[in-house]
């Protein structure tokens, strides 16, 4: 999430350290969106993220320094309100994060100072442990009120705190006057509708008006005749095209969009039920190409339904691959080998030539992979084949997001 500040950290204490702050951050993110669920939604989560692991990696710093920890140090914890505002998230529960994110960093740190710190030296280490805490709590309550009341004002002053409204209305199925949203959103809702979501992969930041210009050329591309372009807080823009006569198609263009830039698409639908359900395949596949594992700019729902489906519930999906690969989930580069080959022997129906020619290796190859495959596995490929074929494109997709369980804590 912040990987330039996870370096400072290792190269001041370790790799050890650095790696233990990052994960402590994925822990407070964890608990803050599964207790908050209005704060799990795609950019909001990520900004929650990259905030939770600069804090950590900062207290690491601090405590190891003995200073307080400045939050100018770290800015990505106050790039939340924007996009919090933008989704009409209140403020309560941007507060309620940071109490949320202190108690899980209290438990995670004490825990850790009573097995490390000598008896002697315990107590005053957890009370300077508290006081660093509680420190980053008060600042950082005052400081996140103040940057929410000035991203509420300009969110407010602003025609696409309207428009916003309405698709927001929309998109939750709520009665809207046709001929009311068709006059604010500037945008007929009755055509065919094709849906994308543009956004800045984490290390390339970009902005609104670029995400915007690269939504319009996809629909245009598309071949849609009108647009609607929405940015949704600072880092991600929703978008709308539509035709008359028969829906857009969803064409990958010849000239790809600027470094760094990720767009997701739907399937075309008609009418107010075609907005939303292109919007709502736009989201998933802007999901999986989060998680992707691809070097690609380009995620459609219509290549990742499968994955989308399977992955909705990570947990299970984890718990899936788990059971139906086996020793198929190791990350060796032999492993990774063996699993992409008997996929490709899947994706053939179990041809042996067919797979050989689309890895470029000999028949006998393909063969002795196969065979190997499944011994890892544990079991034939023609035993719950389906099954199996699903985990491996999961595994080729997601890679370690679902080939690695989630710690049940922190060690």
């Amino acid at each position: 999430m912040v990987p330039d500040r996870a370096q400072l950290v290792a190269d001041a204490l370790g790799p050890g350290p650095a790696a233990w702050a990052v994960e402590l951050g994925a822990q407070m993110t964890a608990a803050i969106t599964t207790a908050i669920p209005e704060l799990a939604v795609d950019a909001v989560a990520t900004e929650i993220a990259k905030g939770c692991e600069a804090v950590a990696l900062g207290t690491l710093i601090a405590l190891e320094r003995g200073d307080q920890v400045s939050l100018t140090a770290m800015p990505e914890v106050l790039a939340g309100p924007m996009e919090v505002v933008s989704r009409g998230i209140g403020m309560e529960h941007m507060l309620r994060s940071i109490h949320v994110a202190h108690s899980t960093a209290t438990s995670v740190l004490l825990d850790a100072a009573e097995r490390v710190v000598p008896a002697a030296q315990r107590f005053g280490e957890m009370r300077r442990i508290n006081d660093v805490l509680f420190g980053i709590v008060d600042a950082l309550t005052k400081r996140m009120a103040d940057e929410y009341a000035r991203a509420h004002e300009a969110w407010l002053t602003s025609s696409i705190a309207l428009r916003a409204g309405v698709v927001e209305d929309l998109l939750q199925g709520s009665a809207v006057p046709m001929e009311r949203a068709t006059r604010i959103l500037g945008y007929d809702l009755s055509r065919w509708h094709l849906a994308v979501i543009v956004w800045p992969g984490s290390s390339v930041p970009a902005e609104s008006t670029q995400l915007g210009a690269t939504a319009s050329e996809i629909l245009a591309a598309a071949g849609c005749v009108s647009t609607l372009v929405l940015p949704v807080g600072a880092q991600r823009v929703w978008a709308w095209g539509s035709r008359t006569s028969h829906p857009p198609e969803a064409i990958v263009p010849v000239t790809p969009p600027p470094p760094g830039v990720r767009v997701a698409i739907g399937t075309a639908g008609a009418g107010v039920e075609g907005f939303r359900r292109s919007h709502e395949q736009a989201a998933e596949a802007a999901r999986v190409g989060a998680l992707s594992t691809r070097e690609a700019w380009w995620f459609g729902y219509e290549d990742l339904d499968l994955v989308a489906m399977l992955s909705a519930d990570l947990l299970a999906a984890r718990e899936f691959v788990a059971r139906e690969l086996g020793g198929l989930v190791d990350n060796t580069d032999s492993v990774v080998t063996m699993r992409r080959t008997l996929k490709c022997y899947l994706d053939r129906d179990r041809s042996l030539a067919g797979t050989a020619a689309d890895l470029h290796i000999a028949r006998n190859t393909v063969a002795y992979r196969v065979q190997r495959a499944e011994q890892l596995r544990g079991r034939p490929a023609t035993v719950r084949r389906l099954q199996l074929h699903a985990a491996l494109t999961l595994a080729e997709e997601l890679g370690e997001t679902v080939l690695t369980p989630a710690p049940d804590e922190l060690d």
